[in-house]
């Protein structure tokens, strides 16, 4: 039996479908992967050393023109009722002192 057009638009479809969920899935795995690489790595740092990986990000950021401190101020604000007071006013002075 030969198929017809509505069953090739379905199957179409699904495959569509199907390759959307594992595109999902592995941009999902990949972004936990790199948290979680990027949390190991920074965790093992003193203050002295994540204060140097932050000033060469910045620079680096700002040399490509990508640096945008009112982006990370609005994600501070955003996040805002979720900190304590003390974390929230240090982020604020730290994004200031980058700028």
């Amino acid at each position: 039996m030969s198929k017809n057009f509505s069953d090739f638009k379905f199957e179409q479809k699904q495959s569509f479908v199907q390759k959307e969920k594992e595109t999902k899935q592995n941009n999902k795995t990949f972004s936990q992967d790199d948290l979680k690489k990027s949390y190991d790595e920074f965790s093992k740092l003193d203050n002295d050393s994540l204060s140097a990986r932050l000033a060469q990000e910045v620079k680096k950021r700002k040399d490509e023109g990508s640096f945008d401190a009112e982006m990370l101020i609005r994600s501070v604000e955003s996040v805002r009722a979720f900190l304590p007071d003390e974390t929230y006013q240090n982020l604020k002075n730290l994004i200031e002192n980058l700028k």
